[in-house]
């Protein structure tokens, strides 16, 4: 059945001046319906946590996104937006991503540590970064037996490099990873937990027991 407002817009009675106003009519009518709703739902988050409010409004402004039937092809429903922080966020933690095991005396992983050590070293003064053109007729045939001999380096070339080699030998020196045994250290133990488990338990009881454990030891226990 039809409404009166209805019936009314479509009364044969009223001219086209009239209809027109009561259409403008029913749209501010809508939207003062509309707005009364946005504001009790701005009341209700209004008296929720901030966090939980924060995800309820984020959940609303997300598009929604049509799942596909293969998984496979999910990436078909990603923006340009999503595809570019994706691909950031993996190179990104492919970079970050450290050497493990026998990995670290692979060929990359010696050329990464070659141009880190010469983002470090410092720039010899008045070195220009455009490489240095040479006429056809000043090339010389190369011979492999005068490497290193043909250029003199300058004193400010190797106190830079004693530097930078007096980085790292102190860079080492400070590098210090967990050792799984100390040197020194009473075996008591069987394995790994059992190891872990006697840790705990001298934590606890060395302060009662380190005198018997020692007479023990020696064989002088009455």
């Amino acid at each position: 059945m039809a409404s009166d407002d209805e019936r009314e817009a479509t009364s044969p009675e009223m001219t086209p001046a009239q209809r027109k106003l009561f259409e403008i009519r029913m749209k501010i009518n809508a939207g003062r319906k509309q707005t009364k709703s946005q504001v009790e739902e701005e009341h209700k988050r209004s008296q929720l946590p901030p966090g939980k409010a924060k995800k309820m409004l984020a959940a609303e402004d997300a598009p929604t996104k049509r799942e596909p039937a293969d998984k496979a092809k999910a990436y078909l429903n990603d923006t340009v937006m999503d595809a570019e922080g994706k691909s950031k966020k993996a190179s990104k933690k492919e970079k970050q991503k450290a050497a493990f095991g026998w990995d670290v005396f692979n060929q990359d992983s010696l050329y990464n540590a070659y141009k880190k050590r010469l983002n470090t070293l410092p720039p010899a003064d008045g070195a220009s970064s455009a490489p240095k053109t040479r006429s056809s007729d000043a090339i010389e045939p190369y011979d492999p037996l005068n490497y290193g001999r043909q250029d003199k380096v300058s004193e400010e070339g190797v106190d830079r490099m004693v530097a930078e080699l007096a980085d790292r030998a102190a860079a080492r020196q400070k590098f210090s990873r967990r050792r799984q045994h100390r040197e020194g250290e009473d075996v008591d133990f069987i394995n790994e937990r059992n190891r872990v488990f006697n840790k705990k338990i001298s934590r606890a009881f060395d302060k009662y027991t380190v005198e018997i454990k020692q007479n023990l030891e020696r064989g002088t226990a009455i």
